[in-house]
This record gives structure tokens, C-alpha cells and sequence, in this order.
């Protein structure tokens, strides 16, 4: 039996989505999972795949068509499959919210002397608000179907309502300077937060968090080159504290409490098209790194318009920061169904008393809004203050109490982890590399060298101290053969220093007595040293 590609229903306030691009057309080879075209949803553009490999027999929604949630977009045809002639229809995914009237009048048939209507439910709304008569409108989607998109055009023509109305006065006589249409995902969250803030008894606690201990997590797992950012910090620290608190994990419905064990995590995302949603789904399972690479991918697809519709389904908590545009605090709304969202402010340095004392901490606002159906107050506030004291915890992630501090002098670590000529050398929390495959990072000898000439130049100033000599700046060049063993090595010295040549070729040679790295050089490495003098 031939397969059929539907319109996915992508969140539980979807009915239609918009065909905007085929990327496949009717006869072409088609392998399992390729993208066959390109919809517009509630929320985001998306690519919709096929569910098998074999050939696009038939494209049933042309690009421009709003097509109603489960409704047939393309039919699949595997191997030895025959083409359906008869007309393709399917049921909509969620029979209890249908997204179009898809059912045609018999021949003839009138009900009051009009004509029978096919439009989505959005183009019914817009028109029932603009008082517009879909009997007047020839639809421009399937069928004849009447779209948002046709009844916005007839609306725009001032005989659309039967009558001419002049401009409104407005208060004051303001005029706007211009109008400017919401893109679908805009008008979409704006119906959604709406509906949210209407149906949903929500109630906000807000907590300052102390980043002390969470800026030095970062500061070391980054150290060894990772990109944790502070939202990948409160992703971990809200993942550990939802499966703490299982009942903030969860829905309300019809006088039940829906609870997930499931944790999938929405991540606000700013779009050119306005804000994404994107789901980390089973974030329980991964670690702060997992977390960090997952919301840097998802993000980057929801700019890129390049989510597909699984990446959009099923969050259970969400976290919206807007830190980074310098946002300190703000009261945020809940995404419906999820029973709470997590808005995340900037960090700043404020005065905290710290065991009694008070001290300059960076300081970062959490407000999370509860559905107050299903969460009373006393069960977000667990909630609410076990974040705060994860992020506060001088274990969390694994970090210090305090930024590691170096080791002790002349102890480092030297790591080599593949088959390429490269190594990382450890001192403390410091860390730098070593290549000999390519110019990314200094060879040996020319760390080598550099270490040379910077121990030459502090034991030639603390030679001039000693002396109360004014040496001003100072420079070492050093190079050697550029292969194989080292045989000779030759350093060019530059100084400002104002003191005849006497002076200066006593103060270079006792100087580079004191300088250990050239001690460690083998006698049969010949070592030329030239001394200039610069004028002060």
C-alpha cells in the first residue's frame, strides 16, 4: 500500500501548516529520510522526510497551499507498489481538533442559496474578525480551500466589508508611520501566549543566584577547550533539580497532573522570523558537554531554518535567557501545556553577604513561572531554591571552591592523546600546545627558544636592578638550524639602556650566567650571542 506523507502536527496548538518548498517532484527517487519538502508551521520552518525510500508518486499540495494538520501532502511508492487512482484522503492526526472542512458539497447542492465554504480554521477566524463574507473569496489552496493568506488579500482592498470607512481617529491624532505584518511564528506566539496567559492561573518566584562557584565550573571545563556558555550551566543545574522535584516535570489536564519522567528541555532561540522553541529531548540522559553541543546545534538549525519537526515536539520545561542582551530580571509566561519556564537574567556584580561579611559576587536572576493548577507554591519554591543552591554548590560540575590555582614552579604535565605530532602541556589551570605536524601551536625547539630568550631578558633586568641601572625595553630574536638536531643557535639582544659599552657587555655577561634555560644547553651546541643598544 502506497505510503502518504501528512501534514505532522508539530505542539498541541497547530491545525495547518503552509507548503513552502517541494525539493522532490512527481517520478524522482526518493531515499528514507531525505527531505522531501519544506512546510511552515505554528513555530518554525521545517523539513518534512520521507518515511521510505522509493518514489514520488504523486504531490497532492502544491507550494503556497495551507494544508490542515494530518492531511495528505505526498504519496510514496516502494518497490511493486502501484499508484492509488482513486482520490487520496486521510484522517487528521488529532480527529478532535480537525484543521480544515474537507468535505465537498454534492453537485448542486445549496444551503440558504449559498455556496458551501472549504476554508482553514484561521481563515474563518481572520474573517469572522474582519467581518468578510468567505462566500465573495476564491480559495487559492486545495480544492478551492480558502487560506489565511487569501482572506488577508481581500481584506486589504477597502470594499472587502461592503462599506468604506474612513481612517479612525486615534487618540491625539497619532498616526502610525507604518504597518508591519507579524511573520507566522510571531503571530503564532502571540496567539499561544495569549491563550496561556488567559487559561493558565501562573504565579512567579524570583531568587538572586550567586555565580561564584558556576563561573569557576566554566572556567574549568573550558579550560581544556571546551565552549560551555552560562546557559548550557543552567541547562545542567535545571536537569539535576527537575529530577529532584519529578512534580515541576509535568502538565495539567482536566483536573489531572500529567508528570514526565522524560526530561525534555525547550531553549528559547531569537529567530529573524521571531522566538523558536528547539528541544533537547532526553536531556536527563546527557552531560553538561552533551547538554552544551545539542543547544549550540539546535540553535544554529533554528536560525538556519533547518529544524525538523521531531526537534519542536514534546518539551517539558522550558528556559528562555536573555542575559546576553543585558536583561537583568523580567516576569515571564508559561508555554502551555508545560506547568513551568524558567527565565534566566544577566550577570552583573552586586554586594552580597557572604558569612557575614559583604562582598562583590557575580550575581545572575532566575524567575520561573508555575501553573498554579498543578503546582502550589510550597512545591515550586523546593524547586525554585534547589537550582539556586546547585548553581551555588562548590562541587557543581566538579569545580573548585575556588579557580585552581598554578602548580608549583617547574612541574608541568605533558599530554598526548593521537597519532599526530601534537601535545598539550599542562601547568596548573594553564594550558598550551605543541605541534610538529603544523603551524597551529609552536615545535619543541621553538617553545624551546622562545623560553630562552624570555628567562635571557628577566635575568638581564634583575641584573640592572641589582645595579640601579635604567633598562627600558628589551628584546631577544633566537633562531636555529630549521632541522634536525640543534647545532648552533644564535640570539640577536636589543636594549635601551643608558650606560657606555663597558657597562652593558658586564651587565649581558652576568645576566647570561644567571639565565637557567641557558645553562641546560648541551657545550657541543655552538651559541652566538650579538648585543645592540638602542638609544633611550
Amino acid at each position: 500500500m502506497p505510503l502518504l506523507i501528512q501534514m505532522p502536527k508539530l505542539g498541541h496548538t497547530m491545525t495547518e501548516g503552509t507548503v513552502l518548498k517541494w525539493h522532490k517532484h512527481a517520478g524522482e527517487n526518493v531515499r528514507a529520510g531525505e527531505a522531501v519538502l519544506t512546510v511552515e508551521t505554528d513555530k518554525a520552518e521545517v523539513e518534512i522526510e520521507s518515511p521510505a525510500a522509493g518514489v514520488l508518486a504523486r504531490v497532492i499540495a502544491d507550494e503556497g497551499s495551507v494544508v490542515g494538520v494530518g492531511l495528505p501532502l505526498a504519496e510514496i511508492l516502494r518497490d511493486g507498489e502501484a499508484a492509488s487512482e482513486s482520490p487520496i484522503t486521510a484522517k487528521p492526526i488529532d480527529s478532535r481538533t480537525p484543521a480544515a472542512t474537507t468535505q465537498s458539497p454534492a453537485p448542486g447542492a445549496t444551503s440558504n442559496n449559498r455556496k458551501r465554504i472549504i476554508a482553514s480554521p484561521r481563515a474563518k477566524r481572520l474573517a469572522a474578525e474582519s467581518g468578510i463574507d468567505l462566500a465573495n473569496i476564491s480559495g487559492s489552496g486545495p480544492a478551492g480551500l480558502v487560506t489565511e493568506d487569501d482572506v488577508r488579500r481581500i481584506a486589504a482592498t477597502p470594499a472587502a466589508t461592503g462599506k468604506i470607512e474612513a481612517p479612525a481617529a486615534s487618540h491625539g491624532g497619532l498616526v502610525p508611520a507604518r504597518r508591519e505584518r507579524l511573520t507566522r511564528v510571531q503571530m503564532t506566539g502571540a496567539r499561544n501566549v495569549t491563550d496561556s496567559w488567559k487559561s493558565v492561573p501562573q504565579f512567579v518566584q524570583m531568587v538572586r543566584v550567586d555565580m561564584s562557584r558556576a563561573r569557576a565550573a566554566r572556567q574549568a571545563l573550558n579550560s581544556g577547550g571546551g565552549k560551555i556558555t552560562v546557559t548550557d550551566i543552567v541547562l545542567a543545574a535545571a536537569v539535576l533539580a527537575l529530577k529532584e522535584n519529578p512534580l515541576v516535570n509535568s502538565s495539567y489536564l482536566d483536573g489531572e497532573r500529567l508528570i514526565y519522567d522524560e526530561i525534555n528541555l525547550g531553549v528559547a532561540v531569537d529567530t529573524a522570523d521571531g522566538l523558536v522553541v528547539p528541544v533537547i529531548h532526553h536531556a536527563d540522559a546527557l552531560d553538561v558537554f552533551a547538554l552544551s553541543a545539542r543547544a549550540s546545534e539546535l540553535a544554529e538549525r533554528a536560525r538556519s531554518k533547518k529544524l525538523r519537526p521531531a526537534d519542536l515536539e514534546d518539551a517539558t520545561f522550558t528556559i528562555s535567557n536573555l542575559g546576553a542582551y543585558g536583561v537583568e530580571n523580567g516576569t515571564p509566561v508559561i508555554f502551555a501545556p508545560q506547568a513551568a519556564l524558567m527565565f534566566v537574567g544577566g550577570i552583573r556584580d552586586e554586594v552580597l553577604a557572604i558569612e557575614g561579611r559583604a562582598e562583590v559576587r557575580p550575581a545572575m536572576q532566575l524567575a520561573i513561572a508555575y501553573d498554579h493548577r498543578g503546582i502550589d507554591g510550597a512545591t515550586a519554591s523546593r524547586f525554585t531554591t534547589r537550582v539556586k543552591s546547585i548553581l551555588e554548590s562548590p562541587d557543581f560540575l566538579g569545580a573548585p571552591p575556588k579557580v585552581e590555582a598554578p602548580a608549583r614552579h617547574r612541574d608541568v604535565t605533558v599530554e598526548s592523546t593521537n597519532d599526530s605530532l601534537k601535545a598539550t602541556v599542562k601547568y596548573g589551570a594553564l594550558r598550551w600546545s605543541l605541534s610538529a605536524d603544523d603551524d597551529t601551536a609552536p615545535d619543541p625547539v621553538s617553545a624551546f627558544l622562545g623560553a630562552l630568550g624570555g628567562c635571557l631578558l628577566m635575568s638581564l633586568r634583575v641584573a640592572a636592578r641589582a645595579r640601579k641601572m635604567a633598562l627600558g625595553c628589551a628584546s631577544v630574536h633566537a633562531f636555529a638550524n630549521e632541522k634536525g638536531h640543534v647545532k648552533e643557535i644564535n640570539i640577536e639582544l636589543q636594549v635601551e639602556l643608558s650606560a657606555d659599552a663597558g657597562q652593558l657587555q658586564r651587565l649581558v655577561e652576568v645576566a647570561e650566567r644567571g639565565c637557567h634555560i641557558r645553562a641546560m644547553i648541551r657545550d657541543d651546541v655552538a651559541v652566538s650571542l650579538k648585543v645592540t643598544k638602542r638609544a633611550v
